[in-house]
Parts: structure tokens; C-alpha cells; sequence
């Protein structure tokens, strides 16, 4: 019997941060899901059910709050596990992310590819999921 990868899905539209992010978590064990922008995100998102979803804000055709508003109309989503991991850091920004039940806000230029490890491992520790 094979262990079943925890997934990862991650809304990133500049592909050089996309690429060196996904390598990390797939070098760490998890199952990596890319999606370019908010509207490929929100569809991978309902369709896939990812253990995890790290999201950039600003991004074309969505934008990362919008995804997060139109994936918790949904009965799954409601529920998702979101990491923000963006570039902005002002506090309106911070305050309306966290009013989306999203459970980190990770500044990309103070936080460590490290750190964004241990918190998608702490997320799914906290919902019980077997972590490795």
C-alpha cells in the first residue's frame, strides 16, 4: 500500500517563485498543484481539494482575496486550509486575509522557504492530517 502524498496547491503567478517553491515542497513530500492566477486557482481548487492552499494576492485575471471570497461559497472551500504568501504587508490587507479565515499571512521578503514549510506542516498537523 502507497502513502497518499498531502497536496499542495499553489496560486503563484510569477514562474520563477512558482518553480523554486514547487521544487522545495515536492523535495519535502508533498504533491505540488500549480496554478498561474486566482481564476486557475479557484477552479483547481474546487476540483482537486487540496490539503493546502498557498496563495499570492496580486495576480492577473484574480486576484487572491477574490479567489478566497468566490472558494468559500462553496461547501468545501469554506473549510480549505488557505496560507497567503505575498508581497504585500499593509495592514488593511492583512486584517480583511485574516476576516477569510486564512491562517497565515507570510510576507515572501521576511519568510524563509523553511518557514513556509513548517506552516503548511503546522496547518495540517492542526486538522489532524498525517504529516512527515
Amino acid at each position: 500500500m502507497t502513502e497518499q502524498k498531502q497536496t499542495v496547491l499553489l496560486v503563484e503567478d510569477a514562474a520563477p517563485a512558482a518553480f523554486a517553491l514547487g521544487k522545495v515542497l515536492g523535495n519535502e513530500g508533498f504533491e505540488v498543484i500549480l496554478a498561474g492566477d486566482g481564476e486557475e486557482g479557484l477552479k483547481v481548487a474546487l476540483e482537486k481539494h487540496p490539503d493546502v492552499i498557498l496563495a499570492d494576492l496580486k495576480m492577473p485575471k484574480m486576484g487572491g482575496m477574490e479567489m478566497i471570497r468566490e472558494l468559500h461559497k462553496d461547501p468545501w472551500g469554506a473549510s480549505a486550509e488557505i496560507i497567503i504568501l505575498t508581497n504585500v504587508s499593509d495592514v488593511e490587507t492583512l486584517e480583511e486575509a485574516m476576516s477569510q479565515n486564512t491562517f497565515y499571512y507570510l510576507v515572501k521578503s521576511d519568510t524563509s522557504m523553511a518557514d513556509i514549510v513548517t506552516k503548511i506542516r503546522a496547518r495540517l498537523a492542526a486538522r489532524g492530517k498525517d504529516v512527515k
